[in-house]
């Protein structure tokens, strides 16, 4: 794998990570993170996995943190939701220049939101692990209390155990319609999701997949929780998708 670099926008730079395939490329694995503290590892290093796993080896990997995430510019107090769309739509047209080949976009929690807000029917396909398409109905509903209300008035964000929020943000979640978000568009679509996830629940998935228009494979794991933690868990979702790109 190769070491980090700095990608210049119009927005400030991005810190990317490509790892290239290993056999003659079949296109790009966009990854895209979701959030808070988030970055271009991807959930316990999920992208990392991908980039390492042999079954995906003749894909390029392009992972990313957006601004406000890891050591790209900005804050986390920065960070809103269209900031995150920005900086995606940003190196999906930089991936999109450079190698014309196919484009997957990968997006794991809240980065599945992002892609959803910006869905683009020139990418290939859209592959999304224990996605989150309405973030009001995740984890983050914990925040939407008068105290946490209260914090943010006063002090522009809140922070919780490394948690920051900025109030743009807050107000957003507050008050966004993510309804078509679940509007997958007619691009094959790869769906991973566990029964057990309590941060952003399983129904979120079954949503998406009957309002989708086109094909959706979703692999419902019984017993996973956010992230399939375990690494047999880790093992299932890597060779089902490894199998699904085939």
């Amino acid at each position: 794998m190769s070491s980090p670099t700095f990608l210049t926008t119009a927005n400030g730079r991005i810190q990317v990570l490509e790892t290239l395939a290993r056999q003659p490329s079949r296109g790009t694995l966009l990854c895209v993170h979701g959030g808070p503290n988030g970055d271009y590892h991807g959930n316990e290093g999920i992208f990392d996995e991908l980039a390492d796993h042999p079954g995906l080896d003749s894909f390029d990997v392009l992972q990313f943190s957006m601004r406000g995430y890891g050591k790209s510019d900005g804050t986390p107090q920065d960070i809103t939701l269209f900031s995150q769309v920005a900086d995606f739509r940003s190196i999906l047209s930089t991936v999109t220049d450079r190698n014309p080949r196919s484009i997957h976009v990968v997006g794991e929690s809240m980065g599945a939101t992002i892609a959803a807000l910006s869905w683009d029917t020139s990418v290939d396909s859209y592959i999304f692990l224990w996605p989150a398409f309405d973030l009001r109905d995740t984890d983050f509903s914990v925040y939407f209390t008068p105290e946490w209300r209260a914090a943010i008035d006063q002090n522009g964000f809140i922070e919780d155990n490394g948690v920051v929020i900025g109030a743009e943000f807050y107000n957003q979640l507050l008050t966004y319609d993510f309804s078509d978000c679940f509007h997958i568009p007619n691009k094959p679509t790869f769906i991973a999701h566990g029964k057990r996830d309590v941060s952003v629940p399983f129904q979120q998935s079954l949503r998406a997949t009957a309002e989708a228009s086109g094909p959706v494979t979703l692999y419902a794991h019984p017993d996973a929780e956010h992230g399939f933690q375990r690494p047999e868990e880790r093992m299932y979702i890597k060779t089902a998708l490894g199998k699904w790109l085939t």
